[in-house]
Order: C-alpha cells, then structure tokens, then sequence
C-alpha cells in the first residue's frame, strides 16, 4: 500500500504568507474606500454649507448696503449642526485710486497705451471721433472742436463710471475649513456682488417693493390707461366698431 504525501512546513508557510498578503491588500482597499467615502461627504457638506453661507452674505449686503472699505467676518456652523466646519469671508472693495481715466478709456476702446504715437486715451478717443486729422481747413478745425468735446465728454462719463463702481460692487471670498486629521481642508467661492444702494434685489432694482410704475393694477409711468369695458367683463357694444361716418368739409 502506497503511502500518502502531505504538505511540508515550507509549503505551509508559503500560502499562509500570500493569504496574509492577499488579506493586507483587501483591507487596504477597504479602508481607502471608507476613508474616501468620509472625504467626500464632507467636501459635499462644505459645499453645501458655503452655498448657504454665500446666499446669506449676499442678502446681507444687498439689504444693509456696502462699507466705504474692505470688511472680513468669521464663524461656525453650529447653529446648522456642523460646529467642526469654520467660515471666513472677506468683502473687498474694487481699487479705482490707482486707475486712471486714459487706461480705463484704452481698456474699452481697445486703444493701446503707450504705442508708438505717443497718444493718450483723450487723444485717442478724439481721433476715433474724426479729430487730430490735420488739414488747416475750417472743416477740419470744426471736427476737431467736436471731436475734443466727444473726447472731454467721454472722460467725464468715464470718471463718474469708475467712481459708481467703486460704490456698487463689491468682491465677496468665502472659505470653509474643517479638519480631516492633521490636514486642514477648505472649500473656497468667489463672487461679485452688484448692489445700486440698501435695500436693492439681486436684479440691480434700487426698489424692489414697487413703486411708481410698480403697483398691480396700476399703469406704469409713460403708458396709457388699459381699455375700459362694460358690465360684464364685455368692451361697450358687444365689440362692435361702427363704421366712420361721412367727413365734415
């Protein structure tokens, strides 16, 4: 009777270092998929949680109006159940000390600065408008006075536009950190805000409850008055137009 053959030590040991390594290798996958599972369900937290701060911000300054300068306000969301997830915002004002009305002209004209005629934005801008042409002539001298007061208008209009944007828009960075062990995560937003002055809506309106022109039932400014009917909701004589009489010499 043949006798049977089993395992050696060294075959034993073998398999059980692959299971050992096969066992390690799952584990490891597993925890990488829990550990990316809580990842991602903070991140989508945070993000929810700066949407909702945003939105907030956003009213705030369009009911309460903008600061002359920069602001920067802190907090948690404990009030919302996520004390672990702080938020920072700054609301930065536009700098328009340092820009200059010949640059502004240039950047909307799509005149370049500093070119080889030596122009600036006002000379320019004149000679978009037919100026600077040469020609002693009288009509030459007559485009030339127009096109300068052109030029001298649109720098006024220029002023006054980067002085309205210093004063109705404002830059709005929103950033939510938490805490994921010894790292420090954040979600970052970055929006503008248009606001025409305290109590205005996200469509530009300075007066959102209505107004002039803004009443249901009530015909807006500069319209005429709707047609009036009869009793019943009908137009007077059942909608009959009678036909034009014979004209009066």
């Amino acid at each position: 009777m043949k006798a049977l053959r089993g395992f050696t030590l060294l075959e034993a040991m073998v398999a059980m270092a692959i299971l050992a390594g096969s066992l390690m290798a799952i584990a490891r996958l597993n925890s990488g998929a829990v550990a990316m599972h809580a990842y991602t369900k903070k991140i989508t937290v945070a993000t929810l949680l700066a949407r909702s701060k945003m939105t907030d911000l956003e009213q705030e300054l369009y009911d309460k109006g903008f600061s002359t300068d920069d602001d920067e306000q802190s907090g948690d969301f404990s009030n919302e159940g996520f004390s672990s997830f702080k938020w920072r915002a700054k609301i930065l004002a536009p700098r328009t000390t340092g820009v200059s009305t010949d640059q502004l002209l240039a950047a909307v004209f799509n005149i370049p600065t500093g070119g080889g005629g030596g122009e600036d934005g006002l000379s320019a801008i004149s000679s978009l408008f037919g100026g600077g042409g040469g020609g002693g002539d009288k009509g030459g001298g007559a485009a030339g006075a127009l096109s300068g007061m052109a030029g001298g208008l649109a720098q006024t209009q220029m002023t006054q536009f980067l002085d309205q944007i210093s004063k109705t828009v404002r830059e709005v960075h929103l950033s939510v950190t938490w805490r994921d062990g010894n790292i420090v995560q954040s979600v970052d937003l970055v929006t503008h805000v248009v606001s025409l002055g305290p109590g205005s809506d996200r469509n530009g309106s300075a007066n959102p409850a209505g107004g002039p022109g803004g009443v249901p039932g009530q015909p807006q400014a500069g319209l005429p008055p709707p047609p009036s009917f009869g009793p019943g909701g009908q137009p007077p004589n059942n909608g009959f137009i009678p036909p034009p009489g014979p004209r009066k010499p």
